[in-house]
């Protein structure tokens, strides 16, 4: 029999509680660490993996308590494997010396602990993201430890025994406590902290109401404010369905109450919320690992991703635009218009703006990303005790009530943002099991060269292939995980046909965002279908006529290198102007609307000046722009012809 919630007995709520506060004091310690420095790495990065590995197992026998889901033996097993896995963390911690000598003898319990702790990750991942990544790692380490003897020719790896195994993935800074691990203890722990206690302290509201003044009068109000709300949203969470729930739950019903059809609402959601990891100045988790990838600033990807961002979004709108004019959808209701003092006011404003204009200066002035997001959530904090209790909402409750409610925003920011990083963890952790393994045996450089002698040193035919590899790993698996093992398969060959580094990076990166709303396996469409109570399907189509012009930006920025802030400002504005131009050809061709019902001939003119104007050359140019222009002269002489359809 399952009980509800309020029937869950005193010890029950008990644990859900306990587990909360585990979460808590887990990013409280990384707070600390980014404030006055990380331990030693055999301390730090257990710490980390421990606490999430565990809290995925505690996360589920807490929630099974909660709602009466699982019986008590399985919740037993649930809270056993938790405290395992905080077991064989402390065991490195513990003997992190004795690891850390060249000479080490590895007994039975070490080896023990080492099969152990590869087990639990690839059980606590396949909890939290699902089968594709652990089943993907399993893979990689039957390869690593048993095809010498299984594997004849080229892709045969090294033999490995028992003891350069237990090495290799548990008891040294590779493998499991490898620099993904660092990356996540370091960096993205405080950013995920960040953007959970903006969202706790009222930046949702601020956003949506922002966007709503901004775009809600327009052709496709809601839809507009959607997308623009999702963008604002993806610079402080840098999660796709994240952003999809939390904006979601409330743009997609305004959509379906002003009659629009409940696929295109979900679409529109999940396209652009999918961006988020793309928006600056707080980008994914992806964007820190691709720093620590290329030793370079995190400030130098958030400046080359403005660009991307901008195009992505660019996208969106027009694809928006062009659609409800061609189908009829209004404006939001002018009695649902916010005015400008109720995100304005200085009790929400301040809050929300200047955490995040803490972070782009702390950044800019070349301090670390982590003491830049600890500044700046002590700015959130200090900013919210100053400003709430004279903000128009707070002001009746009083100093105490007012301030007692802001420690309890906080302290519910950080149990979430302890929940989000259970899935990091375990996701970083069982990609670097994957990732050990393509660098260990080579096997990541051959299929890098398989790659390479496919697309026959052509590069529009690599950039394909490595198109297509970033969205087959990204189905079932977050961003940041096919980020990570297309960065380590398809990348290098990208690089070795001429590409800069960072062009490279952010190509592969880019498409591994768009796995999430590309079919058949994409969360962020699953998430918007729900929401929307719409089928699946008919979300993954509309959503892929929608962001048709968005897969084509990579190449652009490929071609056009001012996109990503290389070259002089010249550069950069005709490399943005084109690119623009482009993007707009490419979403009337697609959307076959455009002052008018577009012709198929009238649709293929579109695309194909869209095509001249994706190679940076000047003839290119000329010919594309000069064809654009007549285009739209054309559509402007023949008039507004509405076509009114149900879309």
């Amino acid at each position: 029999m399952r009980h509800s919630s309020a029937e869950a007995s005193p010890w029950q709520r008990r644990g859900t509680q306990a587990v909360g506060a585990l979460f808590a004091a887990f990013v409280a310690l990384h707070f600390y660490n980014a404030l006055f420095g990380q331990f030693e790495p055999l301390v730090q990065r257990p710490i980390f993996i421990g606490f999430g590995l565990g809290g995925a197992f505690f996360l589920y026998a807490a929630r099974a308590a909660r709602t009466g889901g699982r019986n008590g033996l399985e919740r037993t097993i649930d809270i056993t494997l938790g405290l395992l896995a905080f077991g064989v963390c402390l065991y490195v911690i513990l003997n992190r010396d004795r690891f850390s000598d060249i000479m080490v003898q590895y007994g039975p319990l070490d080896k023990a602990a080492g099969l152990l702790a590869v087990l639990l990750t690839l059980e606590a991942a396949r909890r939290v993201i699902g089968w594709f990544l652990p089943l993907l790692a399993l893979i990689t380490v039957l390869y690593y430890y048993f095809g010498y003897d299984l594997i004849d020719g080229g892709w045969r790896p090294p033999r490995v025994s028992a003891r350069t195994a237990v090495e290799t993935f548990y008891s040294s800074t590779t493998g499991i406590f490898g620099y993904l691990a660092d990356v996540g203890a370091r960096v993205i722990t405080i950013y995920v902290l960040l953007g959970a206690l903006l969202l706790s302290t009222g930046a949702t509201d601020v956003f949506m109401k922002m966007a709503t003044w901004i775009a809600g009068r327009t052709f496709g109000g809601p839809a507009k404010v959607c997308a623009l709300s999702s963008a604002m949203f993806g610079t402080v969470t840098g999660s796709a369905v994240a952003n999809v729930m939390a904006t979601g739950s409330i743009t997609i019903p305004t959509m379906k109450r002003l009659r629009y059809p409940p696929a295109f609402a979900g679409a529109v959601e999940a396209v652009a919320s999918s961006a988020g990891q793309l928006t600056p100045p707080v980008m994914g988790a992806g964007a820190f690992i691709m720093a620590e990838f290329l030793n370079i600033p995190y400030t130098q990807i958030a400046v080359a991703a403005m660009g991307p961002a901008f195009l992505y979004y660019l996208a969106i709108w027009l694809g928006v635009d062009l659609y409800a004019r061609r189908t009829g959808l209004q404006p939001t209701p002018k009695n649902e218009m916010p005015k400008p003092a109720d995100f304005l006011a200085p009790d929400k404003a301040i809050p929300l703006f200047l955490p995040i204009a803490t972070v782009v200066y702390f950044l800019f002035q070349g301090y670390t990303p982590s003491f830049a997001g600890a500044a700046s959530i002590i700015v959130l904090i200090l900013a919210c005790a100053a400003v709430r209790p004279f903000g128009r909402d707070t002001r009746e409750q009083g100093l105490k009530a007012c301030w007692t409610g802001l420690v309890r925003d906080v302290y519910e920011g950080m149990v979430e943002a302890g929940r989000a990083l259970v899935m990091i963890a375990a996701l970083l952790a069982c990609a670097a099991i994957v990732v050990k393994v393509l660098t260990a045996t080579g096997a990541g450089v051959k299929i890098s060269n398989l790659l390479f002698s496919v697309s026959d040193q052509g590069l529009i035919v690599a950039l394909l292939l490595a198109a297509v590899l970033s969205i087959v790993l990204g189905m079932d698996v977050p961003t940041t995980a096919s980020y990570v093992l297309a960065a380590a398969v398809a990348a290098p060959s990208l690089v070795r046909l001429g590409l800069p580094e960072l062009t490279a990076h952010l190509f592969v990166f880019y498409y591994a965002i768009l796995s999430a709303i590309t079919p058949p396996v994409c969360a962020s469409v699953y998430a918007a279908a729900a929401l929307a109570g719409a089928n699946f399907w008919k979300v993954a189509g509309r959503a892929l006529v929608l962001a048709g012009a968005v897969y084509v930006v990579p190449f652009l920025f490929v071609f056009r290198p001012g996109i990503l802030a290389q070259g002089g400002t010249g550069q950069i504005v005709l490399d943005l102007g084109v690119a623009s131009a482009a993007v707009f050809a490419v979403s009337v061709g697609l959307s076959g609307y455009f002052r008018g019902t577009l012709s198929i001939p009238g649709r293929g003119v579109f695309l194909a000046s869209a095509a001249l104007l994706f190679y940076a050359a000047p003839m290119a140019d000329i010919i594309g722009g000069l064809a654009l222009t007549g285009l739209i002269v054309w559509r402007f002489m023949r008039g507004e012809r509405q076509t009114l359809s149900t879309g």
